[in-house]
């Protein structure tokens, strides 16, 4: 693991390679990009607006450490997580962390920077090679009448071992890729990966005025020169679009009707893509972004997925805003951030409910006749029921902002949360769904298509397919709602789906083309032809990118020269995006697949050995290159690569089932099934895996165990092809009865219409 920089030279070296860039030179050549100037500048002229952002969450984004930025006492404090105690000390304005290292010893960190103000504050540590760590040891800094004022561990009191991805010293806590992006304005990565090091820039240390206004040399020259007829003023982005749009309470409704509503996808929304590039679930693709421009043209933005988001789309997993949002009626109608949120102090409007007050009636919506509570109690507040928090990084409390109407009904039936019982734990969920019912009777009435679509996907109800294709199908629906649904729609596709899917891959809306491309990836050769090849000149370099990488594998001489053309620079930028990643595993496994699908096979092998020995917890890595090794013919090779696996990731489905595969063509059917047990048994959301154990236990001679686990599958996943297939098949010599067969023929024979 790497070493811990000498402490004499840290800060120097700090210096050297995250040194700021703010100088302000004379006036440019106009063929030139625009240069960053800091905030210092801009507060010559908007004094007002810099002391509104000095007082920010963003100001304090990211600090050095000194006795005025630092929150912790750091005067001998202890903290207890699991089998290690870390101490906090300080030495004249140095500051000091002895905690555990990569290697699980205790060391002594000296902490370079902080990370964030409220409500709570991590450290920086420097390691070797310019990496740079999130300690996980933070300092809960709300008062301490609230719980703060203390040392905690963002895992829990028993925290990580050392060695676990999540221990702090490991990649999911590296500033460089996981964190530096949005804690500094115009963040440069630069890692190397022949050298494996880290030599990261950045034109300001913390989240100031050019992270959203974009650089403002040219700003700085159009002011100087007096101008004033320039609408963006010399930045490439241009905010006025929202203040020529009134917003009118309508007397019918009690609401707020815009003058305008925003037309045109939702990447072109310009104010939300500056927000969301930081306040979005979303990985990046392509290392050059820059303010205003659309997210989705350097990221890929998290759909409403198992895992992240509950099946109804209220969020789970620390997915921020984008995607809540972008399901709002709000959003629809054009409400953009900085309708509730100042921009520069990043504060409500309004305090309580007046900010929602700017577009609700008062006299209809701030009522017990609407809200049903004691007016100014916690019932009463808008937020509690409309916007309900998920708590994460332990003290951390975040509000959804899909904005919904609360549904404790569906809490009944589901499973889902509901606002309403986050305040009434005790009397339970069918108390409340009663309340509710009693003073809102049609409440069960108002239709939930997404939600119900994911609800029976993720169920496995007959009619999911259905359902999606119906969110897919609706222009109602938001273009998340739609792009989430439509990733789910897996082929094979009957003649409507596949005209859906087709449809879907010129969809106005980004997300939903970027959702049509992915679906896409593992469809037939000519099906991936037919729709993918105009997406090679996508305007959302992403898209472009995603699909070169779709059609990696199709012989250039099958390609006219224009789109042979299109799909080799679409691989070239593909390429330069996971270079730019080279620090993750997940982006050497892609490189290493890229190169396989064009046939290096021995280049592949290469790339996925080094990303085995840099991270050796990547469960795809030792998946693929088994993969590599068995195309390679080298089957003996592989089964070892996959018996490691399973030593080193017991609690892997998808190992276990590589595994049970690899047995299989081994010949060791008894071990095999032994495998595809396991697989099934820890993943049993996977289809895949119910149905190679189906097979495994028919050839063992198990007919009966294998009609039951087909019947399990269907009952957890919904009307599957292939296992509806195996039970026609397996049916008659496995004794199932007569009308069973012919059930499931029927029902094969529905899905392939």
């Amino acid at each position: 693991m790497f070493m811990l920089l000498a402490l004499a030279a840290a800060a120097a070296l700090l210096w050297w390679w995250l040194g700021a860039r703010t100088a302000t030179a004379p006036a440019q050549d106009a063929a030139l990009p625009a240069r960053f100037v800091g905030a210092a500048q801009c507060a010559s002229c908007h004094a007002a607006q810099h002391q509104a952002w000095s007082g920010s969450q963003h100001a304090h984004s990211m600090q050095s450490a000194r006795r005025d930025t630092v929150l912790a006492p750091f005067v001998g404090e202890q903290l207890r997580h699991g089998k290690v105690t870390s101490r906090f000390s300080r030495e004249g304005d140095r500051f000091f962390v002895q905690t555990d290292g990569a290697d699980g010893r205790l060391q002594r960190f000296e902490v370079l920077h902080t990370f964030g103000i409220y409500p709570l504050q991590q450290y920086l540590v420097a390691l070797d090679g310019g990496q740079v760590q999130a300690l996980a040891t933070a300092w809960d800094s709300r008062p301490q009448a609230q719980g703060g004022q203390r040392w905690f561990h963002l895992q829990g009191p028993h925290g990580v071992a050392a060695g676990d991805e999540l221990h702090w010293t490991q990649r999911q806590s590296n500033w460089n890729t996981m964190c530096a992006e949005c804690h500094s304005t115009d963040f440069q990565k630069r890692y190397d990966p022949a050298s494996k090091t880290f030599s990261s820039t950045f034109a300001e240390m913390n989240v100031a005025c050019e992270a959203c206004h974009g650089p403002g040399s040219r700003h700085v020259e159009w002011a100087q020169s007096g101008q004033r007829d320039a609408a963006a003023k010399g930045f490439a982005v241009d905010f006025s679009t929202r203040a020529a749009v009134s917003w009118p309470i309508d007397p019918a409704t009690g609401v707020a009707r815009p003058s305008s509503i925003p037309s045109g996808p939702t990447e072109a929304r310009t104010e939300v893509q500056v927000c969301a590039r930081c306040h979005a679930h979303r990985s990046q693709e392509w290392p050059d972004h820059a303010a205003g421009q659309s997210l989705a043209d350097t990221h890929r933005i998290s759909r409403i997925e198992p895992g992240l988001f509950e099946s109804d789309g209220q969020m789970r997993a620390e997915v921020f805003n984008l995607a809540s949002f972008l399901q709002s009626k709000m959003f629809a109608k054009g409400v953009t951030c900085s309708h509730c949120h100042e921009p520069h102090s990043g504060q409500l409007r309004a305090p309580g409910n007046a900010v929602c007050a700017q577009c609700h009636d008062t006299q209809r919506f701030d009522t017990p006749a609407h809200h049903h509570h004691t007016q100014d109690s916690a019932g009463a507040q808008c937020t509690n029921c409309h916007m309900p928090t998920t708590t994460y990084m332990q003290v951390d409390p975040r509000h959804d902002h899909s904005l919904r109407v609360p549904r404790p009904d569906r809490s009944v039936a589901r499973g889902t949360p509901n606002a309403c019982s986050n305040c009434h734990r005790k009397e339970g969920t069918a108390w409340v769904a009663a309340a509710a019912q009693r003073w809102y009777p049609q409440l069960g009435q108002r239709p939930t298509p997404l939600a119900d679509a994911l609800y029976a996907q993720e169920t496995g109800r007959a009619e999911a397919r259905t359902l999606l294709a119906a969110v897919v199908a609706d222009r109602s629906q938001s273009a998340m709602a739609r792009a989430s649904a439509l990733a789910r729609l897996n082929g094979p596709w009957n003649r409507d789906e596949w005209s859906l899917v087709r449809s879907a891959a010129q969809d106005a809306e980004g997300l939903v083309r970027a959702a049509a491309v992915e679906l896409l990836q593992q469809a037939p050769a000519p099906q991936r032809m037919e729709v993918l090849l105009p997406l090679l000149d996508d305007p959302l370099r992403t898209l472009r990118m995603a699909a070169g990488r779709a059609l990696a594998d199709v012989p250039a001489a099958q390609l006219a020269p224009q789109a042979a053309h299109l799909r080799e620079a679409a691989l070239a930028d593909y390429v330069r995006g996971q270079q730019s990643n080279a620090d993750r595993p997940e982006a050497l496994n892609n490189l290493a697949l890229l190169s396989a699908t064009q046939g290096d096979l021995q280049t592949a092998r290469i790339a996925l050995e080094q990303a085995l020995a840099a991270a050796p917890d990547f469960v795809a890595t030792r998946l693929n290159l088994a993969d590599v090794l068995r195309a390679q013919g080298q089957e003996a090779q592989a089964l070892q690569v996959l018996e490691a696996a399973v030593r080193a990731q017991p609690a892997s489905g998808a190992v276990w089932y590589a595994l049970g595969l690899a047995r299989h063509r081994a010949g060791q059917q008894a071990q095999a099934l032994q495998a595809l047990q396991q697989a099934s048994r820890r993943a049993p959301q996977e289809a895949a895996y119910a149905y190679a154990l189906a097979l495994a236990q028919d050839a063992a001679g198990q007919g009966p165990a294998a009609i039951a686990t087909l019947q399990d599958s269907l009952r957890r996943h919904g009307e599957q092809r292939a296992t509806l297939e195996a039970l026609v098949q397996l049916g008659p010599r496995a004794g199932l009865p007569r009308p069973a067969q012919d059930s499931y023929r029927m029902r094969l024979r529905a899905i392939e219409r």
